[in-house]
């Protein structure tokens, strides 16, 4: 089985923020060792953690600063991005700009369209939903999108 996580998920874990994605974690690296499943996610993934952490670290700073809220949001958005930090996403484009989802989100439903994962873990629930509708679109995948929940017990079932 393949299974795709994606960057909600992995912060989960990373920042302890959720008992049953950790111990889900644990489930897949035991699976994974058994080569019962194969785990994927995307190089964007470190791109968001990364965004994360800077956006994180901004704010802390703007506040220490007691900037006012305006001057956050514009200096938070004057950023010099470089085509080194965007990755090409296929044709998966022209059916993920018809959706509700936002583009670091596209990119890990693509990537998970493109090798072909039978599973996409997340704990964003906005998300899920949204990329539940677009996965239907490509009727040639079986791509679940799954909560935690969901997925620990389709994992544990099939363990």
């Amino acid at each position: 089985m393949k299974i795709y996580l994606d960057t909600n998920f992995i912060r989960d874990v990373m920042e302890k923020r959720n008992n049953k994605a950790t111990h889900l974690m644990e489930m897949l690296r035991e699976l994974e060792d058994k080569k019962k499943v194969l785990c994927y996610t995307s190089f964007f993934l470190l791109m968001e953690l990364s965004d994360t952490k800077k956006d994180d670290l901004f704010f802390q700073e703007a506040i220490n600063k007691k900037w006012e809220f305006k001057t956050i949001m514009r200096e938070r958005n004057n950023q010099c991005l470089e085509k080194h930090h965007f990755e090409k996403v296929s044709d998966y484009n022209n059916n993920l700009l018809d959706s509700n989802i936002w583009s670091p989100d596209a990119v890990h439903l693509a990537t998970a369209l493109s090798n072909d994962c039978n599973l996409l873990i997340t704990s964003d629930s906005k998300f899920k939903i949204e990329a539940d509708k677009v996965a239907k679109k490509f009727t040639k995948y079986n791509l679940k999108i799954l909560g935690i929940e969901e997925a620990h017990k389709i994992i544990e079932d099939s363990a």
